[in-house]
């Protein structure tokens, strides 16, 4: 054995790395055996690619224990970090582990209101050089937005079942945690300073925490939600944030279904302050979102390609391409395994709205 692994006589209960109560009970029990194991910090974790530290409920870390040749995990942490339920039933002295039941409803665009905005736009105001809002555009469908407040050095935005925070501070600085990587490519971090688990990530020149103090939802909503925080910059004055109802997104959800290995809904979260969202439809080869002043279609085909057309290079520096196949002026641009096109067959939005509007067809569920 190496010399970094320290041999010890360890309890087989210890792999577990839970409380058990009547604990005293269970150790007296006549199954019980004493071993000799080592921990073997020679051992790394990786969860869904990323790197995994497990810890105790005190955030002390846990080192994987080798024992003949077989390695054993502490079962208690790495139960949340795969998402899944841990109990302990003493009348059966069974360790119980459950995957936890998919949630009913998933995610939902925030439809923000005029007041809402201008609260929002206040509270950033109250900080000296850091009045840019950003804020979440994703929210646990039975979730409900209530307010945004400045705090002591950042704006909190307050839900039902969860908290969004944006502040110049990386709260997670001083604390262990596990590193992940969000569905966007962005580096975030999960960590644990009491009793609730907090994701925090670096977005521009800010970082951005998100909690769910009640236990409402999940690390993978909350990852989600998390990519959908954005900026709403003053180049989206004249634009407001799309609602969809329930109904709505269940039929976006729907038409994306239709198509195989194409069933990933991504849906525009802006639109001209003057327009209105009517529906979603599934076409040949993709899905149509129609609006009263414009049309997002979303589809695995360039409808570009065989155009004469302008590049420009959009806000958040995706490239895309002003093309003209008959009267009205398209604008398409690849997003991930999919092509986006967007127009305004009357004429009502300029260009430079499209662009806009542009930046916030994002994707709506992993």
């Amino acid at each position: 054995m190496k010399n970094n692994m320290m041999k010890k006589s360890v309890l087989g209960a210890m792999v577990l790395g839970m409380t058990v109560t009547g604990a005293a009970g269970v150790y007296a029990g006549t199954n019980m055996q004493k071993i000799t194991a080592y921990l073997n910090g020679d051992i790394g974790i990786k969860v869904n690619g990323s790197a995994y530290v497990p810890t105790d409920a005190s955030g002390g870390k846990l080192t994987p224990i080798t024992y003949h040749d077989t390695t054993y995990l502490p079962v208690r942490a790495l139960a949340g970090a795969l998402d899944v339920q841990l109990t302990f039933d003493p009348k059966t002295n069974q360790v119980v582990i459950t995957t936890k039941a998919p949630q009913a409803a998933d995610l939902a665009s925030i439809g923000y209101t005029s007041a809402q905005i201008k609260e929002i736009q206040a509270a950033f105001a109250a900080f000296d050089g850091f009045t840019t809002p950003y804020m979440p555009t994703l929210m646990a469908s039975n979730d409900t937005y209530k307010q945004a407040s400045a705090t002591g050095d950042g704006v909190n935005f307050v839900f039902s079942h969860m908290i969004v925070n944006v502040s110049p501070r990386d709260y997670s600085f001083d604390y262990e945690g596990t590193n992940v990587t969000l569905s966007n490519g962005v580096q975030a971090k999960w960590y644990k300073p009491s009793d609730t688990d907090m994701l925090t990530f670096k977005l521009d020149d800010r970082f951005v925490t998100i909690s769910s103090m009640d236990g409402a939802l999940s690390k993978a909503q909350l990852e989600k939600i998390a990519v959908g925080v954005a900026k709403q910059s003053d180049s989206t004055a004249g634009l407001a944030i799309v609602s969809y109802s329930d109904s709505q997104f269940k039929a976006i959800k729907d038409a994306f279904a239709g198509f195989d290995g194409f069933t990933t809904p991504y849906a525009p979260t802006l639109m001209a302050g003057n327009d209105t969202f009517k529906q979603a439809a599934a076409t040949g080869d993709g899905v149509n979102f129609l609006f009263s002043h414009m049309t997002v279609g979303v589809s695995p085909r360039d409808y570009s390609d065989g155009y004469d057309s302008t590049k420009v290079t959009l806000s958040n520096g995706v490239q895309a391409k002003w093309y003209k196949p008959a009267s009205t002026a398209m604008l398409g641009f690849k997003l991930d395994d999919r092509f986006v096109t967007i127009s305004s067959a009357d004429g009502a939005l300029t260009n430079a709205q499209i662009e806009k509007i542009a930046v916030g067809v994002a994707k709506l569920n992993k």
